[in-house]
């Protein structure tokens, strides 16, 4: 869906920042919006909503906040991190009290340039972005599909809940691989700093790369943690 859907970077994008939560393009993320301020952010963004197509509403990008141990580069006060992922909402549902329950599917990766703090009338920030990948056109990156299908349909990660889904994506010739690294990527990597990584990597050829590095190291730790006997256990704990 995410390649069917232009965004517009010349008009300034709502900012809806979230700790702990690194959106990334293709894949889609539950919002409960319930600050007057993000309920005004999301009325605001329908307001432009045509024929009860939801497509049609105004961008939200989802921003990550800058904590005291990020040493990156910071825009705005407070500081966000500079990378975004901006999506469109896809399901919503206003609530009687004036919350909304939304997903959110990223479309495409942003860098913030500036940010415009609230005003009269507005609660919210917006921010002035710019793209952070250039063209349309994605390498078809087969090797690293291969890589994916052997890590995935191996006998440590094949184990692995979400892996049953994972692999049908791989199956599907209409998932190209880039899409295909991004929503592995937002399933399997919890760790917040390398999906932030992953985000501000406009090279889908590094994302690729550090993917792979990723689940490859997942995997020696699942095999390390099978060699491992019970009384090894520290505190009679797994590896798990």
């Amino acid at each position: 869906m995410a390649e069917t859907i232009s965004i517009d970077f010349n008009e300034p994008i709502a900012l809806f920042p979230l700790s702990g939560a690194v959106l990334l393009p293709h894949a889609p993320q539950a919002l409960h919006i319930f600050e007057p301020r993000y309920r005004q952010m999301i009325e605001d963004c329908l307001e432009s909503v045509e024929g009860g197509n939801l497509l049609t509403a105004q961008p939200v990008a989802m921003a990550i906040p800058a904590g005291p141990e990020w040493e990156g580069p910071t825009v705005g006060t407070p500081p966000l991190r500079p990378a975004a992922c901006v999506g469109k909402i896809v399901q919503h549902t206003r609530l009687p009290d004036g919350r909304h329950n939304l997903v959110l599917h990223g479309v495409c990766r942003g860098t913030i340039r500036e940010i415009l703090e609230p005003a009269p009338g507005r609660l919210y920030r917006l921010g002035t972005m710019a793209p952070l990948e250039q063209g349309s056109k994605m390498p078809r990156l087969a090797a690293t599909r291969r890589r994916l299908r052997q890590l995935l349909e191996g006998p440590r990660l094949s184990r692995m809940v979400s892996a049953g889904s994972i692999r049908q994506w791989i199956e599907r010739e209409d998932v190209p691989t880039h899409a295909l690294i991004e929503l592995v990527s937002f399933a399997l990597i919890k760790d917040d700093e390398l999906r932030y990584r992953m985000l501000e990597e406009s090279d889908p050829r590094r994302r690729a790369r550090l993917l792979t590095l990723e689940l490859a190291h997942l995997d020696r730790l699942v095999a390390l943690a099978d060699r491992q006997e019970f009384r090894d256990w520290p505190k009679g704990l797994s590896w798990n």
